[in-house]
């Protein structure tokens, strides 16, 4: 089963929105890349660790020109107990 770590949203729709995931699985890290919303191409890249997952993240997030590079960081809504 995996589970989604981080996912940053470059404050953009449509054609210019671009959305990077770091992903824990049961055998490693995958960082996903996506343009252009829910069905735009995607490009997957698979670790056997963290810390190199986050490095090829950072990239990622650095590769997507400055005027589209708004990034902001968005936050599961889980529910919480009373």
């Amino acid at each position: 089963m995996a589970e989604q770590v981080e996912h940053w949203f470059n404050r953009r729709y449509q054609r210019a929105r671009r959305d990077v995931y770091l992903i824990r699985t049961e055998t490693g890290w995958q960082v996903k890349g996506r343009q252009g919303g829910g069905d735009g191409p995607e490009a997957v890249h698979y670790f056997d660790d963290e810390a190199d997952a986050r490095v090829m993240l950072r990239r990622m997030l650095a590769a997507v020109p400055p005027e589209l590079s708004d990034w902001a960081q968005m936050t599961s809504q889980r529910k919480r107990r009373p």
